[in-house]
């Protein structure tokens, strides 16, 4: 759909209260220059007389002929009619102005009693008042559109999010299944930290930005309940810069990551499993890194499926979606290791600004 069948949806003419300021000011204006020197009376008779002449062409013009033929892309239509009706007013608009001056004493301007004169301004000011109104649409549709873009990624947001929280959540569960089934003193802990994490799922992740301090106190209690289920040979490091834990960020939006590496960082064939995490702020932006070990491959053995599913492709659509032109993610898929850099610029707090980092 182009633009001037957009601006068909939104034909409604000018307000009523921005009609009567306009053509008060026009009035006003046309009593200002009157050509001759008449009593109130005559001066105000005739610069009324002259606008309601022009109120009714462009009246016609904004209500008729524009969604009619303008609108519905009818361009010579629309000029064939335009012309038609200033032919039409143009001899009572012309009347009027000689019925004026018949009754003033003392000569007049001829050109009020020309005929093409009369012609030529209410063409003009028609026409004009069509080049001031598709603009005016326009700016109306732009708005319109950037409203309802943004409710769209609004919902999108949410929609990824609501994706999210239940893949964690069935991850957490198989945890505390796997330690009841052993009867593990370590269960009540588990119900502790999953309580915790479905707190910050069910009633801080519904802001746009929260504390990393409350990101990463999220992503330390996944890892424990993670801990868990894996051998103590295997390597998992947590570094994170403590400059970070004042920023804000997207909730939720870093968890994919570390999910992902658990999931294909610490498979049992693997002899020395390893993930390691690090987060750092260098100049207001953050370094995130994510570095986990693959399965040593093995002649005749199916490989393993590519890293990635429903938590990654998100989590790329929510960086592209609320960080644009902010963010960089870069994916290193070696033979025996798993590694994604993500660089994102932050919001820096007011209290912050002025720290070199």
């Amino acid at each position: 759909m182009n633009f001037i069948s957009k601006i068909s949806a939104y034909s409604n003419p000018p307000k009523i209260w921005t009609q009567a300021v306009f053509w008060l000011v026009f009035m006003g204006f046309g009593f200002y220059i009157k050509p001759v020197a008449w009593p109130l009376g005559p001066s105000i008779l005739w610069a009324l007389g002259n606008t309601i002449f022009f109120f009714i062409a462009v009246n016609i013009n904004l209500y008729f002929l524009l969604p009619k033929f303008m609108l519905k892309q009818s361009f010579l239509s629309y000029l064939a009619m335009l012309i038609s009706l200033t032919l039409l007013l143009t001899p009572f608009i012309t009347m009027f102005n000689i019925w004026i001056v018949s009754g003033q004493p003392g000569n007049s301007p001829k050109w009020m009693s020309i005929s093409h004169f009369h012609f030529v301004n209410l063409l003009i000011v028609t026409a004009l008042s069509s080049l001031v109104r598709i603009p005016l649409d326009w700016l109306k549709i732009q708005t319109e559109k950037n409203e309802l873009l943004t409710r769209n990624i609004e919902t999108e947001l949410q929609s990824l999010k609501n994706q999210i929280n239940p893949h964690f959540l069935f991850n957490t569960l198989n945890n505390l299944y796997a330690l009841t089934l052993k009867k593990s003193d370590q269960a009540p802990e588990v119900v502790l930290k999953l309580s915790d994490m479905m707190r910050y799922m069910l009633y801080e992740c519904n802001e746009k930005e929260v504390l990393m301090e409350k990101e990463f106190h999220y992503i330390r209690n996944y890892i424990e309940l993670e801990k868990l289920r894996y051998s103590a040979n295997t390597d998992i490091q947590l570094t994170i810069d403590e400059n970070l834990l004042n920023h804000r960020i997207a909730p939720l939006l870093l968890i994919p990551f570390v999910e992902n590496s658990f999931k294909h960082g610490t498979q049992s064939s693997l002899e020395k499993a390893f993930i390691h995490i690090s987060a750092e702020l260098e100049r207001g932006t953050l370094q995130f890194i994510v570095t986990n070990s693959k399965p040593v491959s093995i002649p005749g053995q199916i490989h393993p499926k590519k890293q990635g599913g429903v938590g990654l492709t998100n989590v790329y659509k929510r960086l592209h979606l609320i960080y644009p032109k902010r963010h960089t993610l870069q994916i290193d898929d070696m033979p025996d290791s798993y590694s994604i850099h993500l660089t994102l610029q932050l919001n820096i707090p007011d209290y912050d600004k002025n720290l070199d980092y």
